[in-house]
Parts: structure tokens; sequence; C-alpha cells
């Protein structure tokens, strides 16, 4: 630096502006476009007016606002007298932040606007509205709710077997005649908790003008049935009227395990005739059990096909064998998940039918043809010999309709 002159400093923060430049007074003068440093003897013309004035103001750019809050600016004012209207003195600037919603002081942190907080008691729930919170002093749980915390939100929580907002809990149906009870008359779907259900309520598609409490319908095709195991346990399909749908064994056991149900069948046979099949007692065992069939008690039209080669039968998918059969397989053979029991009718394992070629007959090898049930509800749609839907032998083939349902058989 020439000697007698004071430092313009630019590109120099301003500290080590004053450092630098400490041996002589430095005042600043602006024009429009310039400005002039002085020094005892000369002067400096720069045209840097900016790139000084951003080093020397760069007010409060890393915002430090806590959670809740939002950055409005910065409130800056000088360090020193500047009568020349200069930056020589810097600034001492303060962020500005304003709240982005409510503090809650119970919580110990902000909610959002619209967002809500209710008190450790549940009797006060507060809403952040324009950040200002709107409280309901008359929150109040319902008799069938309890105050705690679930999944991060405490709240009045309806108790098991209720559903609802926490102030208002309606009883779950147990099933669809729960429901008719209660005065659903409506077919539908709906939301029911069994007893000792252990999951989440889930949806039934209940008939409430026939039966009641349908479980599994084969009405369009387009579901293909012939599945593995974790399928039928879990269940699939839609629920909604007019699809195919498997409700799952794991419920269909829940269900019938709670009480002593009925069962109804309804077919519609390919010749557009509507008959039924209607079993006194139904129910199935659990997984361990292979969801193992009991039904007795027939009485209807369409014939009586839960009969001794299923009774006492066990599951069988595409993947589990145990129709207790060495040498077949008739899930694969039928193309069908069903309750098999060649235990009981141990010939339909071991004897080969080269005359029969009914439509519930399949070819186990050239000229020999076996059945291993004498229903198949869960096989192909308009599937071939022994493939198909069946009921009855071979006096129903390819069912256009069949559906299973289920009620108290007290009713």
């Amino acid at each position: 630096m020439a000697p007698g002159y004071a430092c313009l400093g630019m590109g120099i923060v301003e500290d080590e502006l004053w450092q630098i430049c400490s041996q002589k007074p430095v005042v600043w003068s602006r024009y429009i476009d310039d400005i002039w440093v002085f020094g005892p003897t000369s002067q400096i013309r720069s045209k840097n007016f900016m790139r000084i004035h951003n080093n020397l103001y760069p007010g409060c750019v890393v915002s430090t606002c806590l959670p809740g809050m939002t950055h409005k600016g910065c409130s800056c004012q000088q360090l020193c007298d500047d009568p020349m209207g200069m930056t020589g003195c810097g600034t001492d600037c303060v962020e500005i932040c304003e709240p982005d919603g409510c503090f809650v002081s119970e919580k110990g942190a902000f909610i959002l606007n619209g967002e809500s907080f209710i008190d450790v008691s549940c009797t006060e729930n507060c809403t952040c509205i324009d950040n200002q919170l709107s409280c309901n002093r008359y929150y109040e749980c319902s008799p069938d709710a309890t105050c705690k915390e679930k999944n991060g939100e405490r709240k009045c929580h309806c108790n098991e077997g209720y559903e609802g907002d926490g102030e208002t809990c309606n009883a779950l149906y147990t099933d669809c005649y729960d429901a008719y009870q209660a005065g659903e008359r409506q077919d539908g779907v709906y939301t029911i908790l069994p007893a000792g259900w252990p999951g989440s309520p889930f949806d039934v598609s209940c008939d409430m003008t026939t039966a009641g409490g349908g479980w599994t319908r084969r009405t369009d095709g387009l579901t293909d049935f012939y599945r593995d195991w974790d399928d039928y346990k879990h269940g699939f399909g839609m629920v909604e009227q007019g699809h195919d749908l498997w409700l799952g064994n794991e419920k269909i056991y829940t269900l019938t395990n709670q009480a002593v149900y009925k069962l109804r069948v309804d077919i519609r046979t390919s010749s557009n005739s509507h008959l039924y099949a209607e079993y006194s007692s139904f129910r199935i065992g659990d997984e361990n059990s292979k969801y193992q069939l009991s039904v007795t008690g027939y009485s209807g039209n369409a014939g009586n096909s839960l009969n001794s080669c299923n009774k006492g039968g066990k599951f069988s998918t595409r993947d589990q064998d145990n129709d207790g059969c060495s040498v077949q397989d008739f899930a694969e053979g039928h193309r069908g998940t069903w309750w098999y029991n060649t235990a009981a009718c141990s010939h339909l394992c071991t004897e080969c039918y080269y005359s029969y070629t009914h439509c519930n007959y399949f070819e186990t090898r050239s000229s020999c043809n076996n059945l291993g049930t004498g229903s198949n509800l869960n096989g192909d749609y308009n599937g071939g010999n022994g493939e198909n839907i069946f009921w009855n032998g071979y006096n129903y083939c390819n069912l256009n309709f069949a559906e299973m349902k289920i009620r108290p058989s007290s009713v």
C-alpha cells in the first residue's frame, strides 16, 4: 500500500479492513457510481461499490430459527456513526423469526397450523388455527374408549371390539348375522371383528336376504383359484358383491369356532337352475390340523356333496398335498383346493375307472380316470374334465355360480 493512502479494502471482510487500515482515519463518501476514499494527501477512485457493500453488509444469511418458526428477514443496525452514509462501520444484524404454527407448552414444541394436540388427561383438544391455539375443553372419551398413546398419538382410542374416533365408539359386529340383528338389511360389505380374532377388524360380504355371511363367491371367472397354501390361509379376491372371493382359512376358522354355525351352498347350474345345499353344523380346524373339515346335517335340493369323502378331510392346495393318498395328488388332478379325505374313501386313491369320462373325472394316465371328491367349488371356471367347478358329482358340472356362506345354527 502506497505511503499516506488509506486502504479501500475491496474483498476484505470488515474486521480485517479495520486491522489493516487502523493507522489512518478512513472517511467514505458515496457518489452515484463511485466511492472516494480520502487519505491525507491524495485520493483513490473506485467503481466497485456493490462488492464493497456486499462484503461489509453480509446480513444474516444462515437461518437460526427454531422448529415451528419461519425466517422473516433481519433487523440490522450500524455499529458506529457513519455521517457520510457509507459502510465503514459494519452492522449488527438480528434475525426475525415468526411462528409458523402454535407452541404447546405441555408438549414443549410447536404444532403446525391445522394440527391438533390433546392434553395428557384427554380432557382438552386444541387445534392450531392461524398461529393461534383454539381449544375445546369439552373433549371426553367414550365409556368404550381409553385415553392412551397409540402409534405416537395420545388421544381417546376405542377399546378392542369397537370402532370410532374415541369420543364416540360403536361396537363392531362379530359376523353378518350380528349386523342383521342390529338392523342392517342391505346386502353389501360390512366390517366385523369375530371373538378371538387376533388381528384388526376385516371386511366381509354379507347376504342379508338369504342366509347372511357370504365368504366365498365364484361369479365372473376372472380370479385364479388354483393357488398356494398361504393365499388360502390369508384370503384373496375382492370382497365387493359380484366378484370372486376366498375370505381366508384363518378367518373362517375364527368365525366358525366362536359359535356353532350352519353352512349354505348356493349354486346356479349351466342350465341356469338355482339349487342349494344346507348343513346344520360346519366348522374347520386351525392350521395345525390343516383346516380339517367338520360338517353334518344335510338338507336341500342340490345333493349332499360334502359327504364321507370330505368329512374329516384336510385342506389341500397345489403346494400342500394333504389328501392322504400316496399315489395321487387330487388338488393337482382337480386343479382345485378342497377338503379331500381318501382315508375315508380309500378306493378313490387306488382305483382306475377306464370307462368313466364324466365331467368330474380327471385322467391320471392313458384311459385311466379318477376323482377325489364329489364337489370341487374351487376348480377352474369353464375347466376341462375333473378340473371344472362341480357339485354332486357329474350331475352339475361347470357351474355358472357357486357361493358358500355361514350364519349361527341357532337362527
